[in-house]
Order: C-alpha cells, then sequence, then structure tokens
C-alpha cells in the first residue's frame, strides 16, 4: 500500500513542499510547489490556502525550523549508550546557552561514536517559538509528525545521490535570507553554522565571502581549512553566477544540486532539484529509510497527539492481545492436565485391577508399587531356594533323603520350612534310634555343613518320638562334590 508523505519548508521568502510517495518497490516524487510569502498575512492563513491550492494531503508530515531559531552546540560526552548522551546533553547545554531547561526543547542527534566517548549535536529551541510553529500548522491542517532543523535536512541528498564525501567538504545552502553551512569530515558532521545573509541581503558579493570565510575558520577551531569541494544548494544554486564567484575566490571544485541524478526524480524536475533540496531531504530520508544526522524537535511535551492517541491504542491492542495469549496459554495448560489427570486416574485404575488380580490375599492396600515389588521380591526369592542354593535344591534334598533312608525307619513329617541358609523339618519317628539314623542318613549325603537335631521327645505316651532337624547349607567355597545316589545300600555301606 502506498504511503504519501509531505515535507515541508516554512521559509520567510516562499512556502515550499514536496509530495512523495513511497510504496515497498521504492518511491517517487508526486510534486514540489512553492508560494511566496505575504507577511501582511498570518503564516496559518497563507498554509491552509497553500494546502487548498495543490491538495496537500499525506499520511506522514515533516517540517523544519531555520537555523537561525535554534541554537547547537556540538559536544563531546564521555558517554556510549544513547540513554546517557540523550540524559546528559541538557545540563552540559544549559551552561553554554542564555536560555534555563524549562524554557527551551532540547533535541540531540549522535554524530560520531569514538573510544572514550561520543559526538552529540545538540539543538535547543525556545518553546514559544517551537509551539507557534507547531500551531500556525495545526490550524492549517497539518500536525507534523516530525520537526526537524533546516541545515540538517539537505545532507540526506548527498547520501542519496551516491556522492563520495572524501576529505573536507562543505554544503552551503543559500537562500533568500540567510545562508546554511555544513561541515562534513569524510562525509560526517564536524559542524554547522547558519548566517543571517542571503541573496536579497548580501550587502555584496565580498562581503557574503567574508561571512563565509570567517565562518569556516570558526568551523575550523581557527585553524585554516583545506576543502576539497563545496556543495551548492538553496536558491543561490541556481545563479550560475554565484557558482563561478565561489569556485574562483575559494579555489575549490562547486557542485550544484541540480548535477545529481537522484533515483526518484524525474529528469524534468531536476533544475528544481537544489531549490527544494530540503523539502527533498526530509521526504526522501523518510521514504528511503537513510541513515542521516536528524533531530526531531517534536519530542516530550510537544509530542504529537494523534501519535500519542496511536501509541496508547496500539498499547491498549497489544495488552488486549497479551491477555487473550495469556488467556489461551491459561486454557491448554488446563486442558493438558486435566488430561494428564485422566491419564493418571486410568492408570491406577488399570493398576489396582492388576495388583487385586496378582495379590487377591492383601486385604488392605497402601502403595501398589511398592507392595507389588515386595510380593515379586519374594517369590523370586522363594523360586531361588526351590531351584536350590549351588548345586543342590529343596526338592533334591527330599527326594535323597526318602531314598536313602532304610525302609525300616518310618517318618512322617510335619512340616518343613527352607530359605537361603538351611532347610528345617519337623516330623515324628518310631524311636530315638530312629531319629539318629535319620540324622546320620542326612549327615552322610554331603550336602550340608552341619545337621543339627532339636526338641528330641516322646509322645503319643510313649509310643513315637518328635523331633526337630535344621540343615545348614554349605558356603560356595565349601561346597564338595555331590554324591551320586546309586542305591540305598551304597549309601548306608
Amino acid at each position: 500500500m502506498a504511503r504519501r508523505i509531505l515535507a515541508l519548508d516554512l521559509g520567510s521568502h516562499a512556502l515550499k513542499a514536496a509530495v512523495i510517495e513511497s510504496t515497498l518497490r521504492g518511491c517517487q516524487i508526486i510534486g514540489l510547489w512553492q508560494q511566496q510569502r505575504d507577511h501582511s498575512r498570518s503564516l496559518a492563513e497563507q498554509l491552509q490556502e497553500f494546502r487548498t491550492a495543490y491538495d496537500l494531503r499525506a499520511d506522514t508530515i515533516l517540517s523544519c525550523l531555520p537555523g537561525d531559531m535554534v541554537t547547537h552546540r556540538m559536544l563531546f560526552l564521555p558517554f556510549a549508550y544513547t540513554r546517557q548522551l540523550s540524559q546528559a546533553v541538557p545540563f552540559e547545554l544549559e551552561s553554554q546557552i542564555p536560555f534555563s531547561l524549562e524554557e527551551v526543547m532540547v533535541a540531540d542527534h549522535v554524530v560520531h561514536r569514538a573510544e572514550g566517548g561520543a559526538t552529540v549535536l545538540a539543538v535547543a529551541v525556545p518553546k514559544t517559538t517551537l509551539s507557534e510553529h507547531i500551531e500556525a500548522l495545526t490550524a492549517a491542517g497539518f500536525d507534523p509528525a516530525r520537526v526537524n532543523i533546516s541545515p540538517l535536512a539537505s545532507l540526506p541528498v548527498l547520501q542519496i545521490a551516491g556522492v563520495e564525501c572524501h576529505g573536507v567538504t562543505v554544503l552551503l545552502d543559500v537562500g533568500e535570507n540567510r545562508t546554511s553551512i555544513m561541515l562534513l569530515q569524510d562525509g560526517v558532521l564536524r559542524g554547522l553554522r547558519t548566517l543571517s545573509i542571503g541573496l536579497s541581503r548580501t550587502g555584496g558579493f565580498a562581503s557574503f565571502l567574508q561571512e563565509l570565510r570567517w565562518s569556516l575558520l570558526v568551523l575550523g577551531n581557527d585553524e585554516p581549512i583545506k576543502l576539497s569541494r563545496l556543495f551548492l544548494c538553496g536558491g543561490g544554486a541556481c545563479f550560475p553566477q554565484l557558482t563561478s564567484a565561489l569556485e574562483k575566490a575559494l579555489a575549490i571544485e562547486v557542485v550544484p544540486f541540480q548535477s545529481f541524478a537522484l533515483p526518484a526524480i524525474a529528469e524534468t524536475q531536476r533544475e528544481e532539484q537544489a531549490l527544494f533540496s530540503v523539502c527533498l531531504g526530509m521526504g526522501l530520508r523518510e521514504a528511503l529509510g537513510v541513515a542521516a544526522p536528524e533531530v526531531n524537535l517534536r519530542c516530550g511535551e510537544f509530542v504529537p497527539q494523534g501519535q500519542s492517541k496511536t501509541v496508547r491504542r496500539e498499547w491498549h491492542r497489544l495488552g488486549w492481545l497479551a491477555a487473550g495469549v495469556a488467556a489461551t496459554a491459561g486454557l491448554a495448560f488446563a486442558l493438558e492436565m486435566n488430561r494428564l489427570n485422566s491419564r493418571y486416574q486410568s492408570l491406577r485404575q488399570e493398576i489396582r485391577r492388576v495388583f487385586v488380580a496378582a495379590l487377591p490375599e492383601v486385604q488392605t492396600v497402601v502403595n501398589e508399587k511398592v507392595q507389588l515389588e515386595e510380593a515379586i521380591a519374594t517369590l523370586q526369592s522363594r523360586q531361588r531356594l526351590l531351584r536350590g542354593t549351588g548345586t543342590t535344591s529343596v526338592l533334591d534334598v527330599l527326594r535323597q533323603l526318602s531314598a536313602a533312608l532304610p525302609e525300616q525307619v518310618l517318618l512322617d513329617l510335619d512340616g518343613w520350612t527352607f530359605d537361603e541358609e538351611a532347610v528345617r523339618f519337623h516330623g515324628t519317628t518310631t524311636s530315638f534310634e530312629a531319629v539318629e539314623t535319620i540324622k546320620t542318613t542326612m549327615a552322610g549325603l554331603g550336602l550340608f555343613r552341619e545337621v543339627q537335631l532339636q526338641d528330641v521327645k516322646t509322645i503319643a505316651g510313649g509310643k513315637k518320638v518328635s523331633f526337630g532337624l535344621s540343615l545348614l547349607f554349605k558356603h560356595d567355597g565349601q561346597q564338595g562334590e555331590k554324591p551320586t545316589l546309586a542305591s540305598k545300600s551304597e549309601l548306608l555301606g
């Protein structure tokens, strides 16, 4: 979508305007217009007439103040960050101007950064002057987004034209009643000055040249400056006689703005480039995004109300968007937590179902995971015992005991227990001799490091003898060769 930019130069001799249409593909000059000033009428009235006559409508409006209506200084400050510089500039400037900070609006631009600090162009304008300028524009239906100073406004044209500014060069803007001088060192602004002398009040070329030389001496810190070129713009560039006189007097090359080939200007408009250099510099800088020196005096209490409303509206909109994003994120988090909780409960129910099916005898369920682990550990322990320790299992012990006992020895087992250390039997037999025979037989199997009799006593009126037998397994280092059970007769000798 195209954006229209209107750049206004409210000079003391004429009102000038440039309308530029900017798109994503580039920009073009829609028109350049000027109207002579009538000092018997108010500026607001003439601006209204100017606007109506040429239908000056735009999305972005830019304006500037003449250089002799502001105070400026080049300051070197030992700071690196822009915020620190902007905070220090007003206090540093206050000691060098005949105004208090309450009376002026201060703006600044970082001209050059170096090790240990930065060079800053500080500009101060009386609030009454700035207020009158903005009020005249507003009364005519213009609401400028930025208010620059005219000496800086022409500088972007050099960069847009691709001019190489090697060495020390000067940009000279000669108007009807004032002249602006900008000193550049390798393209970087080194100083600027505005003279209250122009085409209509030069007092002769000799007087004008004397003022120019004295200003260059001041800008050069009282040292002669060896200029490489001089760029000429403003109404003075339209007079070839002035160009020739400057070349002869200063012995340097003078390049008028008409010689530049600007991409946005048609060939038929090239002769007007110098006259409208202030408007073109501001407008093309905005359209092309050129990084050139600029100060915006419309700051602080002079920020455009429309811009403030737009900013507040955008912040309000951004706040609602942020709230919407937060609400959406919160809802998504709640839904995800609900999904995870539902899945957790389903898993808990499935774990409980598996637990009840696996351990139906457990009546009290405290922690399914821990109780299942304990049950598994118990079963694994029993499995290891049933498989045996080393090369011997409990079932082997029972089988070998049954095969080794003499047929006349009767043995009734009431119960037995086992663990990794021993097998413990409890049973009854017919006599004490039978008990001893059972002990001797078990010891003769060669599977145990010790066989212990316990609680041997008669029961049932002396007809039977009950006893306990503990068979302690050998350790791995004590495990001997397992005897082969060929027959009962071999075991008994």
